[in-house]
């Protein structure tokens, strides 16, 4: 009897609790769909304004560094039409050309890391997306589907629409959130691969300029 009424109370306590969550996953899967449209066009005005200017040609880049002497390094940089992360990593280090190779290395790896660091916070938001919204899609399933069973016990046709109506809702709009999110990380990761590479290529090209233009100093002396 007593196990009895511990398992009344328990599974009471869980209903609870199951159904006060129901109007908390709904309201955050709106949120969840409107943050997905947020990225959409979050990307597409990356794309008109900083993608559409990113035509680096990076052989073209590293040929003008080599050829450059210390005082026109950062005029390259800042007329290879790269990205303004980029140009700022690079410009740091050939204002800093002077340190010594290991300290140069480290800015340099500093510098590259921080790029990185941003483009990863970037992908993360859409990314916790694809994670969260089908999870919060299922609860929005199940939740009213204990009252949906109750309600076809009781002959009751109404609820029982409605809450299977809640339920199939709630499954489409977080895999529509998750969708939206994973091709907006798709299409990112795709270009913010290709920003990484040319920004290390030409960090190297800088890196091998300032070791030569060093030799060039110590030889002089």
């Amino acid at each position: 009897m007593l196990t009895s009424d511990i398992y009344a109370y328990i599974s009471t306590l869980l209903h609870m609790v199951a159904q006060a969550l129901m109007i908390p996953v709904m309201v955050a899967l709106g949120a969840l769909i409107l943050f997905a449209l947020y990225s959409v066009g979050s990307l597409v005005a990356e794309m008109f304004t900083e993608r559409r200017h990113f035509m680096v040609n990076s052989p073209v880049v590293i040929n003008a560094i080599h050829d450059s002497g210390a005082d026109g390094l950062e005029a390259v940089i800042r007329q290879g039409h790269l990205l303004r992360p980029q140009t700022e990593a690079l410009v740091t280090v050939i204002k800093n050309i002077g340190l010594d190779e290991d300290e140069l290395f480290a800015l340099a790896r500093t510098q590259v890391e921080k790029v990185n660091d941003r483009y990863k916070r970037t992908l993360s938001r859409s990314e916790q997306i694809t994670k969260i919204a089908p999870m919060l899609g299922l609860m929005c399933t199940l939740i009213p589907l204990g009252p949906g069973i109750v309600a076809m016990g009781q002959g009751d046709v109404t609820e029982l629409s409605m809450s299977l109506l809640i339920a199939f809702d709630g499954t489409v709009a977080g895999l529509v959130a998750a969708v939206v999110a994973m091709i907006v990380t798709g299409i990112r990761k795709r270009w913010y691969a290709n920003y990484l590479v040319v920004l290390e290529s030409l960090m190297t090209a800088v890196l091998n300029k300032a070791q030569q233009l060093q030799s060039q100093k110590g030889g002089a002396e």
